[in-house]
């Protein structure tokens, strides 16, 4: 069985459901492919077996219907998978923004949102995330917003005139 992940999806996991025989299942590292064997050619299907996904970093905002493949001896079909509307990420704290557009200050960082778990910190400021420049406060909204609460991004600031970037997993 070979199991090719919908756009904007990755496999999980495969549960076959091989109960009293071998069948072990590989997951591609990335999650855009899974597939298993049965090392028996006596099987019988009495249960459906289950391929969990989910939606990846870049999936739409919207969310929507994508389709992938099954192939199992020789016979391909599509699967479908409905990917939910994804929650807009935002900053787990309060920004102001900077004059001539200089970036986001940060103000405070709420102590337990991801915010403060990446490392930042008051008066630092915020120039671009995930490669797109931030200008002020309502840029960084802006640029937050189209990403999924819950991804990774990494986040350019400058603290006490040094450039370095945090690894931040946007809050809801």
């Amino acid at each position: 069985m070979r199991i090719q992940a919908p756009q904007y999806t990755r496999i999980v996991r495969v549960d076959p459901w091989c109960s009293g025989m071998s069948c072990p299942v590989t997951l591609a590292p990335d999650g855009s492919s899974a597939g298993f064997s049965l090392q028996s050619n006596n099987w019988i299907w009495s249960r459906p077996f289950k391929v969990d996904v989910v939606a990846t970093d870049d999936a739409p905002m919207a969310g929507g219907r994508y389709t992938g493949t099954l192939t199992f001896e020789g016979v391909t079909v599509d699967w479908t998978v409905n990917i939910t509307q994804g929650t807009p990420g935002a900053f787990g704290g309060y920004v102001s923004s900077v004059p001539g557009g200089g970036g986001a200050r940060v103000r405070f960082v709420d102590p337990d949102l991801n915010a403060a778990a990446a490392g930042f910190k008051d008066k630092d400021i915020i120039t671009s995330v995930d490669g797109r420049p931030v200008t002020s406060a309502a840029s960084l909204g802006a640029v937050l917003a189209g990403k999924r609460a819950g991804i990774p991004v990494p986040v350019v600031i400058t603290r006490n005139g040094t450039q370095m970037t945090l690894q931040y997993t946007v809050d809801a």
